[in-house]
């Protein structure tokens, strides 16, 4: 009942604070244009700012927007990992500035100050990395406050002039982003390098995980099952909630273990959500006497046809296939667990025809589902379509996460070559 009355709440309040409907006048048969914008309208004007613009906040001071960050889904904050630059200086163009702060973080707009709590932002901890609000209409003099107590900067768009030359600090400079001036050659190779060193990262991280857990029993399972296990469960919560996934995991693994409360607030998961957990359960339940990485190591080395690559990468589909797993999601578990996986054990066992193998299926893997990352990296590179292959799309991954998610340029892959 909580729930819905927050929720019903938090529409009354937006619809309150972002429409006014248009009136028609009997009498006088004029129409009145709304009095406040949409909330879309704030978000169009975000990202309309040129790069490096300067913007003033209300509690003193100014933001520095080196990046504008990528939009966000239905749940959470309205923008994810913008780069931005804070300090107190009374004029921007001051070339010796004072407590600079580089962070990155999530945005969240409202057209008035007043919806983050109207809207129980103020108590919800998926707001916790807001680190700008950006409004319209400053309406509240208390301090915008994130769940964790920490409070955070306000800038009011209508502050900021439209139609002229913005403030902008001659920190960052104006070109394009490095990456964006290679060659298609260029950008493939760097990109098929990117996705081996994230593809290696993997494997390491599993041979780590392996080492630690070294031949201990977990309910029935060993060692080998009961790694690849967890990090199946992870995976199948990618761009869901991957740690609450990953806690459920562990709980069918080992009978306890603390599960964090699932984001989006619902006492009830999603059906998609409902969909892989049962995926999960029935991979325990089927593969468990047989031996899991025994199941897949058997479709990874076939009786017959063991270098037909096609075929051994649809025995591996049609495994979790019969578990009820879409393609789409198997093909994520593949490449971002199964192969990598191998590659470890094959380090641990010294198996070089086995780490040949993975590697070998993960080159000519054809590609994965576009998703939030790969599409602000192809917007981010100025590519037309997204690469083809998922040694590719996982390169993307890789410099998203190692450089370009804080703008690190100089350290990146793909940018330090023409710096």
């Amino acid at each position: 009942m909580l729930l819905r009355e927050k929720a019903s709440s938090r529409r009354s309040c937006r619809r309150d604070a972002t429409y006014h409907m248009l009136s028609l006048s009997l009498t006088g048969a004029r129409l009145y244009e709304p009095e406040l914008p949409y909330e879309y309208e704030v978000a169009r004007r975000w990202w309309e700012l040129p790069r490096s613009i300067c913007l003033p906040l209300q509690q003193g001071g100014w933001c520095q927007v080196l990046f504008a960050g990528r939009a966000a889904g239905t749940a959470g904050p309205d923008v994810r990992d913008a780069v931005m630059r804070f300090f107190s200086v009374p004029d921007p163009a001051l070339e010796e500035l004072k407590e600079v702060e580089r962070v990155v973080g999530d945005v969240e707009f409202h057209v008035r100050a007043s919806d983050w709590r109207a809207h129980a932002h103020h108590s919800d901890p998926a707001y916790n990395n807001v680190r700008l609000h950006i409004v319209l209409i400053c309406d509240d003099a208390q301090p915008t406050r994130r769940q964790d107590g920490r409070v955070i900067p306000t800038c009011s768009l209508a502050d900021v002039p439209l139609g002229r030359k913005l403030v902008s600090l001659p920190i960052i400079d104006e070109k394009a982003w490095p990456c964006q001036q290679l060659s298609s050659q260029q950008r493939d190779k760097l990109l098929r390098r990117a996705g081996l060193l994230r593809f290696e990262a993997k494997s390491h991280r599993f041979l780590e995980e392996l080492h630690i857990m070294g031949s201990d029993q977990f309910q029935g399972l060993d060692a080998y099952d009961a790694c690849l296990f967890l990090a199946l469960a992870e995976a199948l919560g990618y761009g869901r909630d991957r740690v609450t996934f990953r806690a459920l995991g562990l709980r069918l693994l080992l009978g306890r273990g603390e599960i964090a409360e699932p984001l989006g607030r619902s006492l009830c998961p999603q059906p998609i959500d409902l969909t892989r957990l049962h995926v999960l359960m029935n991979l325990l339940a089927r593969w468990r006497s047989v031996g899991i990485w025994r199941t897949l190591r058997n479709c990874l080395w076939p009786a017959r046809r063991a270098e037909d690559y096609q075929y051994i990468l649809a025995s591996l589909r049609t495994c979790f296939a019969t578990l009820g797993l879409s393609q789409a999601r198997t093909d994520i578990l593949l490449c971002n667990v199964v192969l990598p996986f191998a590659a470890a054990i094959a380090l641990l066992e010294h198996n070089e025809a086995l780490a040949e193998r993975g590697r070998t299926l993960y080159l000519q893997h054809p590609g994965l589902p576009s998703n939030q990352i790969t599409r602000s990296m192809c917007a981010q590179l100025q590519l037309s379509r997204e690469p083809r292959g998922s040694c590719l799309q996982q390169g993307l991954h890789y410099i998203y996460q190692q450089n370009c998610r804080e703008k690190h340029c100089h350290s990146c892959i793909i940018g330090s070559q023409r710096i």
